[in-house]
């Protein structure tokens, strides 16, 4: 009988020991952020650590190689040259085989998506993706100029005359001669897309034509601009811009100030 009693203290202690023997694993307590469920008060409305990069808001080109719904939000599998992981966004109607892009992104382990009963090792919840078409330079014509993608009045008023403004269509027509050069540009502002890439995108046209359509400028700038505001605007002219995403522009100007 004693032996039986410490052949039974024996088997517990060495049972006690394997058990603490065991690597712990320590999680962090997010089950809800985890789940789609979660989501919602997560609130993807989010501007850090990016994919590959540190904690910035630089725009992600990325193809869509997969695409899974939800009821309320959609999954993406993509490439981002040649690096392949998951997003969750909002739902959206995106395309496999379509380049989009996105700003920021939180990173999440283990999140459970119980639609699919899947658990994704690492994906990262974004607050929007919007396609490459969509981008914020305004819709280029096949020969790279970009026009402005909507706002523009039918019958705009010319612009009032600024000293020592160039011409939209003298600079169009004439745009090597401008390359590199600060110049003043005057007009009304038809579009505007701002916080893009770190900058403001405004679209101005003083009422010239340049090939028969209206010359229409994009310029980048730190300033505020409101569509309809008559302006005048001074900056660096770029020729061939490439933004990527296939978005070149022939002439555009950058860090435009005001006059």
């Amino acid at each position: 009988m004693l032996f039986k009693y410490f052949s039974f203290i024996l088997f517990a202690v060495t049972l006690f020991l394997s058990c603490e023997s065991k690597p712990k694993i320590i999680v962090e307590d997010t089950a809800a952020a985890s789940t789609e469920e979660g989501l919602q008060n997560e609130g993807m409305n989010t501007n850090v650590a990016n994919p590959g990069s540190a904690a910035n808001a630089d725009v992600h080109q990325v193809l869509i190689d997969e695409v899974l719904q939800t009821d309320r939000y959609t999954y993406l599998k993509v490439d981002e040259k040649g690096r392949k992981y998951w997003l969750a966004t909002a739902k959206t109607e995106a395309q496999k085989g379509q380049v989009y892009l996105y700003r920021g992104g939180l990173l999440k382990t283990n999140f459970e998506s119980r639609e699919y009963n899947r658990t994704f090792d690492t994906i990262y919840l974004v607050s929007n993706v919007i396609p490459a078409s969509e981008h914020p330079g305004g819709t280029l014509t096949p020969s790279g100029t970009p026009t402005a993608a909507g706002a523009a009045p039918q019958n705009m008023t010319p612009a009032a005359e600024v000293k020592d403004a160039v011409k939209l269509s003298e600079l169009f027509a004439n745009k090597t001669k401008y390359d590199g050069k600060i110049i003043t540009v005057s007009g009304e502002c038809v579009k505007v897309n701002n916080g893009i890439m770190g900058r403001n995108w405004v679209h101005i046209q003083d009422g010239t034509k340049h090939d028969g359509k209206k010359a229409d400028l994009t310029v980048t700038t730190g300033l505020v601009i409101p569509v309809g505001s008559k302006v005048a605007l001074k900056g660096k002219i770029v020729l061939n811009k490439d933004f990527g995403a296939g978005y070149r522009y022939d002439v555009i100007m950058e860090e435009a100030g005001g006059m």
